[in-house]
């Protein structure tokens, strides 16, 4: 059976993708479970609880005024 040079690199192509793509879902799945046991259980993201508390919109509409 004759397997041309090109198949190497190909081999290995495959080999590094299924790595990365099994890393991908072994972090994600860490991130999932770390989650479902943290203490730290809010249905606000942290995102939004910031922009809600922010007051400061009141003094950019003051330093615009002058």
């Amino acid at each position: 059976m004759y397997l041309d040079p090109g198949f190497g690199g190909m081999l290995l192509q495959v080999i590094v993708a299924i790595a990365a793509v099994g890393g991908a879902i072994l972090f994600s799945l860490r991130k999932k479970i770390k989650q479902l046991f943290s203490k730290n259980k809010s249905d606000i993201p942290p995102i939004a609880n910031q922009a809600a508390s922010t007051d400061n919109d009141d003094e950019a509409v003051d330093m615009l005024d002058d």
